[in-house]
């Protein structure tokens, strides 16, 4: 049964790793420590960066393209992939363009261009092969808590609109199964490791053919890299040299997994070594915030952060989450399943 404190736990996870990771994005874990020393608040990009258009504490699409996906299901918890075209164009379309100019990629950007051209959503997503898909998937995980084949199966029809190609859905299934299994009572992290990994497996079957790294393998790669590390420190070195911080799926989503081990699924903890490894840092930072916000629940997330993220940027998690748990409560209760 799904809970307030995980779903909102899991948003919240979402939000600050989100907002942490904004200003660290496309920089080195050097260039990090040049800056800014040790990242462990919200912080201001340098003004050099693309994102030093926005304030301190300001989430990027992660966030946003995960409350469309909220917003694209219907109360019994049916999601289709024209729900989903229309929830992402208007959240692109409530965003000055000077902004959604550095938060989309070109294979995002082109897949919206199509949908507002009238394409089809389930064709519209044949160039979208990085983590754009897996970076929006918590609530399709927490519509599905405790059934990670369900949760695969709406992973595929949340990324067919702009990532509907066999590397972005494999990772947008492994991070809703993963947050399926993490906001289900008795988990551990292993059990939450499993199923990202089968999750990873079952959406490789879907989506147009392109190169890529299995996904799981990946994940098992960066789970050796953290067990045999000397200490933390080494950890993430070895995540960054190895397993890879870029936005492509078998990199950062990968790495975000093997940041869920390294904390212990403190939510806290993953989001600020997200913020210091650079690369696609808050898109680690999301992924491995939520997880282990859907674990922990919002009682291991810092209020005086939740409230600082909703605040600037006028969130309201707490409501989103208690949609979710109705979306989940309408989905699988006795009588009203579909």
């Amino acid at each position: 049964m799904l809970k307030q404190e995980r779903a909102l736990g899991c948003l919240a996870g979402l939000a600050i790793g989100d907002a942490m990771g904004m200003p660290t994005e496309f920089l080195t874990p050097e260039e990090i420590e040049l800056h800014f020393g040790w990242v462990s608040d919200f912080v201001q990009s340098p003004p050099w960066h693309p994102h030093a258009i926005f304030p301190a504490g300001r989430v990027t699409d992660d966030t946003g393209q995960a409350l469309a996906i909220v917003s694209a299901y219907e109360s019994d918890g049916e999601l289709l992939p024209k729900r989903v075209a229309a929830a992402l164009l208007a959240w692109a379309d409530s965003l000055p363009e000077k902004q959604l100019a550095v938060l989309i990629g070109p294979g995002t950007r082109k897949a919206l261009d199509e949908l507002h051209r009238g394409v089809d959503p389930r064709d519209s997503g044949t160039n979208g092969k990085t983590n754009g898909a897996a970076m929006r998937a918590m609530p399709v995980g927490l519509v599905n808590s405790g059934d990670w084949a369900g949760a695969t199966l709406d992973a595929v029809l949340a990324s067919m609109p702009t990532h509907n190609t066999r590397s972005a859905i494999s990772g947008a299934a492994a991070v809703a199964a993963a947050i399926a299994e993490a906001s289900r009572e008795g988990a551990d992290l292993e059990s939450i490791l499993a199923a990202g990994k089968l999750g990873a497996r079952e959406g490789r079957k879907s989506g147009g053919w392109v190169w890529s790294t299995p996904l799981e393998g990946r994940i098992e790669l960066a789970e050796v890299l953290v067990r045999e590390a000397a200490n933390e420190q080494d950890a993430l070195r070895r995540l960054y040299e190895y397993v890879g911080v870029d936005m492509l799926v078998p990199e950062s989503v990968a790495t975000a997994f093997g940041l869920v081990l390294l904390a212990e699924g403190d939510p806290m903890r993953a989001i600020r070594m997200a913020a210091n490894l650079g690369g696609d840092s808050d898109t680690i930072g999301a992924i491995a915030g939520s997880i282990c916000g859907a674990w922990r629940g919002v009682s291991a997330v810092d209020p005086n952060f939740l409230a600082r993220v909703e605040r600037l940027n006028g969130l309201n998690l707490a409501a989103a989450a208690e949609r979710l748990v109705e979306i989940y409560h309408c989905k699988h209760a006795g009588g009203t399943e579909k």
